[in-house]
């Protein structure tokens, strides 16, 4: 089920088997990981998930973002068996993986443009003429002010300013699964509403896209 209106908790209604085909993340996790043991999400859709246990939590993350699952981690994203690929496949996998740290993940001496463009410009600097226009276009669609955000460094920001910084950086970069880190933590009611903004507007840039909130406490 699509849920980027509305992020849903984690259905325990999953296959028997962890299968590949059509799947954006699923993994096993260890019996006392604090979670039900199993994750699976279909590609093309919203979803939020919660794992107790901070140790395994932080080493799932380790372990999508490096893809070099533990051994009893058993892990699949965006369709392929992680274990399975060799180094050339996960590197290519890499690269359609986004993360939104739960502070933003910026770094401290860019200013919110600098920050956006940064990878454009290590990555496809072609990209970057007439890329203002977008960026611009993006910040106001997610709530911010274009003039008066793009020019702040990091200590100047609202927390809210930057998870909308770094996700801006994000959709440039256009990938197939984006995790987010504890949205709400942080953020008064106002800001946390803005979570399904975010998710809207990757689908609609990405409609089969896979968009995943990992959260400390589901409902927060």
């Amino acid at each position: 089920m699509n849920c980027a209106n509305q992020p849903a908790a984690a259905t325990t209604q999953v296959p028997l088997a962890l299968e590949t085909s059509g799947v954006g993340l699923a993994c096993e996790l260890p019996a006392d990981s604090g979670s039900d043991g199993r994750i699976w999400i279909p590609a093309g859709v919203s979803f939020r998930i919660r794992i107790a246990n901070p140790a395994y939590r932080a080493r799932l993350l380790a372990a999508i973002f490096d893809l070099v699952p533990d051994p009893d981690l058993r892990l699949v994203l965006l369709g392929a068996e992680v274990s399975a690929l060799g180094m050339a496949e996960r590197i290519a996998l890499r690269a359609r993986l986004a993360f939104l740290a739960a502070a933003g993940g910026l770094l401290s001496n860019l200013s919110a443009w600098e920050n956006i463009v940064l990878p454009l410009g290590c990555h496809h600097p072609q990209r970057l003429q007439g890329i203002a226009v977008e960026v611009d276009a993006l910040v106001s669609e997610l709530g911010g002010v274009p003039k008066v955000l793009l020019g702040k460094l990091p200590e100047e920001m609202t927390l809210l300013e930057k998870k909308l910084t770094g996700f801006v950086r994000i959709l440039l970069e256009a990938p197939d699964l984006v995790l987010v880190e504890n949205f709400a933590a942080g953020l008064d009611s106002a800001g946390r509403t803005r979570l399904p903004y975010f998710a809207n507007t990757y689908h609609a840039r990405h409609p089969g896209g896979t968009f995943v909130q990992l959260e400390d406490v589901l409902g927060e």
